[in-house]
């Protein structure tokens, strides 16, 4: 099993760089990428320092986690893609 906090470092690039796309080719405003921005920030904030010294995941996190993975993969700017590759860092080893 790969590192969580690997996992949680990949997919918070993963989405940054994703909403960047988004913005870059307009398929978002400045407004909206603040937002997917702020809420994945607050997210991996949480995690990061709840997790600081073990990465062993309570029940309540997955769930805050994996709510999360279902909202971004509704969104229609994000690429199938990316989604794959969520898929396979967020809920392979769930």
């Amino acid at each position: 099993m790969r590192d969580q906090k690997e996992r949680v470092e990949t997919i918070e690039s993963i989405m940054k760089n994703e909403f960047r796309h988004a913005l870059a080719v307009n398929l978002i405003t400045q407004e909206q990428h603040d937002n997917y921005l702020q809420e994945l920030n607050e997210l991996t904030s949480y995690i990061y320092e709840r997790y600081k010294d073990s990465f062993t995941f309570r029940a309540e996190d997955w769930r805050k986690i994996n709510n999360y993975y279902e909202k971004i993969v509704t969104l229609d700017f994000v690429r199938d893609y990316i989604k794959e590759g969520l898929e396979y860092s967020w809920l392979i080893e769930m």
